[in-house]
């Protein structure tokens, strides 16, 4: 072929077609990893030659059919991945948001489902959170991920059978956790109730995830990076890094390398590593997670491509994991924790108002006049957006208080730290998510589409606003009571407890409570049908969830007047090692130091006389059934040094649960503290088939479904507590 003015590229590939260098449009890649012409088949050989001169330009081309080979891109398996991840996801949060409101109902009608062991308040509602916070709020960020990391670098999914792999392995493992709840398996740690077999499950499928979404993240070469791959790829390594420490139980690995006979881990470390997961696990995953799907939809919503880095982007990200992840003792104000630790909490619980806030103004200050652009089908999805950064606003406000000492001490152990979980929970990081999936669903504006859309937002808003309201206001008011028991001579144990209990009833905290989480049950169901609905009648199902770079092509750029240097933008290698050295800081800091304090491995008397439980003894099989019930969500065993608590006995030392593992500190009162009980009369098997029966006022389900043996086990370790 002839040439015009010298000026030719040619480009002959076996089997793969390629463009030279210098195009400026969005390009795909074959299985090989080949970049492709955007709608262009591979087959087996191609030849391609282009002319051209000043504004002319002629192509011709050869192609050879020699054979016929069908390959499935990988835009097209990166699709399949996302969309499995939202299924998954949304069947997770209507099973997690059901049980959770019958668990409600329960503490109002005690004798609900009092038959079936696995239905009880003590296994239900944990099993709820484990479906909600992993099913639901786990698995849809990821797949948000799926979706959102091939449009933010520009190439298609590294590695999608991994991604599928990774999938399945998560799904599985999270199904098997909390069916194992259900069933009494449970491991007695908030949030790591799950049994081993389920652990490395998860912990497989997560590092399968990290694997793919990594490594396409690091695909990228510009710099020009946008804040939501910073948040993305530092959350996945927190993540898999959270679940490794919290299940694996690194520290005693750490300990032979130091002490003959290494210290395992008891006592209070096992309660400072458990505050320390919950911490990372809500502030580290979820919350960095949920920012980097802020980033992203943020200006998908109003029609631009992506958020560039800002000044605000950057102290927002640096400071939201350091400052969220040594919050862990904000729930154990004036227990047997070292004084030190606790003020790194508040201390770091006031320097995370900073991020939070920051990454809140900057999305505001982005979005401000830019409601022109937003498409019809994307305003409800914007609204959600700016309720879940309200709530999150919220979130390091009432965990302030929830550390403080001043206040702390008067909400700890009630209901305000179930409200702190339900508003970053079931709030602000779900609230992100529902725009998520309201973003991708196939379009809908019909009349009823967008009646749905109504009312899903006001039962979400109404639901929240009641449940979260109940929680903080009766914690307050039940925290109150405690105090002004003590003044008149009474001690919130035993009979005295009647007076907690009527707080729930007479104020009617409870009731509302479980209104407020029904009606938020309620919207997540319009919200399941909605998005069923969507997808059924889809036209082309396939097209709607694809996970292809080229699909973002056409939208403008975002042009930020505060937007920084490229040079200024953290690279994908420095988010990853900083993000790796913050974990590791924060576990040596809140955990390894703790353990090294002799106070906590001497035991006290107490520990000695009390608290040794001998293997296969009726204390050691009773505290087992306690796990298993799911005691610790409404029975402490801790007396603080402050006026709620006393009358409750002698003040707890660490060295009092050197032998325990884990500690069964417990996370509200619902029921009277038990650190002491059987110096008070202890329990008798007749009050555990029948709390009612002595005590009309009683909040304690029914345990009639266990065996005599069983139950004679539990009042043995119960009465035990001395």
């Amino acid at each position: 072929m002839p040439t015009l003015g010298g000026n030719e590229r040619r480009h002959t590939v076996g089997g793969n077609l390629r463009r030279g260098q210098g195009d400026g449009e969005p390009d795909r890649r074959n299985d090989s990893g080949n970049r492709m012409w955007p709608g262009y088949s591979a087959r087996d050989h191609a030849i391609i030659e282009v002319e051209t001169e000043g504004d002319w330009a002629r192509v011709t081309a050869e192609v050879s059919h020699d054979k016929e080979v069908q390959a499935a891109t990988p835009a097209a398996s990166s699709q399949s991945v996302a969309r499995h991840h939202l299924a998954a996801s949304l069947g997770f949060l209507i099973v997690g948001v059901l049980m959770l409101a019958i668990a409600s109902l329960q503490y109002v009608s005690p004798d609900l489902l009092s038959g079936a062991g696995a239905l009880s308040y003590g296994r239900l509602r944990p099993a709820a959170i484990h479906f909600i916070l992993y099913g639901w709020l786990t698995l849809g960020l990821i797949g948000a991920m799926y979706y959102a990391v091939p449009r933010l670098v520009g190439e298609n999914l590294t590695d999608p059978v991994v991604a599928r792999a990774g999938f399945i392995l998560m799904s599985v493992g999270f199904a098997i956790g909390g069916i194992a709840i259900l069933a009494g398996q449970s491991e007695g740690i908030r949030y790591l109730e799950a049994p081993p077999l389920a652990d490395l499950i998860v912990l497989l499928g997560m590092i399968a995830m990290s694997h793919s979404l990594a490594r396409t993240i690091a695909r990228r070469n510009s710099r020009e990076r946008s804040p939501a791959e910073w948040f993305m790829l530092a959350s996945i390594v927190w993540l898999v890094g959270l679940h490794f420490i919290g299940n694996l139980n690194m520290l005693s690995t750490l300990a032979t390398l130091v002490y003959s006979q290494p210290p395992v881990l008891h006592g209070m470390n096992t309660a400072i590593l458990a505050g320390f997961y919950k911490a990372g696990i809500i502030g580290l995953w979820g919350a960095t997670a949920g920012a980097g799907v802020l980033y992203f939809l943020a200006p998908r919503l109003v029609g631009l491509r992506q958020f560039k880095a800002t000044r605000m982007s950057v102290v927002g990200f640096w400071g939201l994991g350091a400052a969220w992840i040594l919050t862990g003792t904000v729930e154990l104000t004036y227990t047997a924790t070292p004084d030190w630790l606790e003020t790194i909490g508040v201390m770091f619980s006031i320097a995370l108002l900073l991020p939070v806030a920051t990454i809140v103004v900057d999305i505001m200050t982005f979005l401000r006049g830019q409601g022109g652009g937003v498409a019809p089908k994307d305003r409800y999805s914007l609204t959600l957006l700016y309720l879940g950064m309200g709530l999150f606003a919220a979130v390091p406000v009432v965990n302030l208080i929830l550390a403080l000492r001043a206040s702390g001490g008067l909400v700890g152990f009630t209901d305000w730290v179930y409200g702190v979980e339900v508003l970053a929970i079931l709030g602000a990081f779900s609230a992100w998510l529902f725009a998520y999936v309201f973003h991708v669903a196939p379009p809908m504006v019909s009349s009823d589409a967008l009646r749905v859309q109504r009312w899903h937002a006001r039962l979400t808003v109404l639901g929240l606003a009641i449940a979260i309201f109940a929680m903080l206001i009766g914690g307050l008011v039940t925290g109150m009571t405690w105090a002004g028991g003590d003044a008149a001579g009474v001690a919130a144990v035993g009979d005295g407890f009647e007076s907690t209990a009527d707080v729930m009833w007479n104020y009617g905290f409870a009731i509302a409570r479980m209104v407020g989480l029904m009606t938020f049950a309620v919207a997540q169901g319009l919200l399941f049908a909605y998005a069923t609905t969507a997808w059924f009648l889809a036209e082309d199902r396939d097209a709607v969830l694809a996970a292809d770079p080229d699909l973002d092509s056409e939208l403008p750029a975002v042009n930020v007047e505060l937007a920084v240097a490229a040079d200024a933008v953290p690279g994908w290698r420095r988010v990853g090692s900083i993000a790796l050295l913050v974990g590791i800081g924060a576990f040596l800091m809140v955990v390894v130091l703790p353990s090294l304090e002799s106070d906590a491995a001497t035991p006290t008397i107490l520990a000695d006389e009390s608290r040794l439980y001998p293997e296969n003894s009726d204390a050691a099989i009773g505290r087992e059934i306690y796990i298993s019930e799911g005691c610790m969500y409404c029975h402490t065993q801790a007396v603080r040094p402050i006026v709620t608590d006393l009358g409750l006995g002698a003040v707890s030392e660490p060295g009092d649960y050197a032998h325990e593992e884990p500690v069964l500190f417990g996370v509200a009162r619902m029921g009277p503290d038990l650190m002491h009980v059987g110096d008070r009369g202890g329990i008798t098997v007749a009050r555990l088939e029948n709390p009612r029966a002595e005590r009309p006022w009683s909040t304690m389900p029914s345990y009639d479904y266990l065996s005599r043996a069983d139950l004679e086990a539990l009042v043995a370790y119960v009465n035990g507590l001395r």
